[in-house]
């Protein structure tokens, strides 16, 4: 496992590729959902049916799919130089927004009636209730599925391998291919993967033990 230590400036700058575009993904894609969920909850008609479309495109479809498009397809069609960084945070923040829009919409319908209407009787607008009382709320009941996003999130950033995104499975390969050590890589790469993910899900394990909110649950 000597040869490792050689390449581990690359193994870590793919490792923080990965780390940087979920952390983004899911940031973005949590600002994003709320803006869904709402949307799609008090929106109208007319938006929500374009919400749908929008959830069911980055749902239903594998992200492999979504990275072409917007890293071949795209550019070619508005005529811009092709960038696999911007393409690859692009597509995970929306993808991810698609995912959280139903966890966030979920939570919200879970507390939402009891809480608005205490809301509306002590003088708040509507706007206010959402804001201040039922969207906090509903944030901490979704930290759960912000673990499973996260984790799915982070085995997604393989795919970005195939648009030259270089990320932990891109620098896999590079020093699989130099090397000729494929099991010693691939195998040390997994366990990166599995330290990484398994971290993060106790972390927000705990956190949401702190915060949950007694007798109300949703599935993630």
């Amino acid at each position: 496992m000597d040869f490792l230590v050689q390449y581990f400036p690359l193994i870590l700058d793919g490792f923080m590729a990965t780390v940087g575009v979920t952390i983004f993904g899911t940031l973005v894609g949590l600002a994003l959902g709320i803006l869904l969920a709402i949307g799609d909850l008090y929106g109208g008609k007319t938006l929500s049916t374009i919400i749908k479309f929008y959830v069911e495109f980055f749902r239903g479809s594998p992200i492999i799919v979504q990275l072409f498009l917007f890293y071949f397809t795209l550019p070619s069609l508005l005529h811009v130089g092709r960038n696999a960084i911007i393409a690859g945070y692009l597509v995970f923040a929306l993808n991810s927004a698609a995912y959280q829009k139903g966890y966030i919409k979920g939570a919200m319908e879970a507390i939402f009636e009891d809480q608005m209407t205490a809301a509306l009787s002590i003088g708040l607008t509507k706007a206010q209730a959402i804001f201040y009382v039922v969207l906090p709320q509903a944030l901490r009941l979704v930290i759960p599925a912000w673990g499973n996003e996260f984790c799915s999130l982070t085995k997604s950033t393989a795919a970005l391998l195939t648009i030259g995104f270089p990320e932990l499975t891109s620098a896999g390969k590079t020093i699989a291919g130099q090397t000729w050590r494929v099991l010693e890589t691939w195998v040390f790469v997994a366990i990166i993967y599995l330290i990484w993910i398994t971290a993060v899900t106790k972390i927000l394990d705990i956190i949401y033990e702190k915060v949950k909110i007694p007798g109300i649950e949703i599935s993630a």
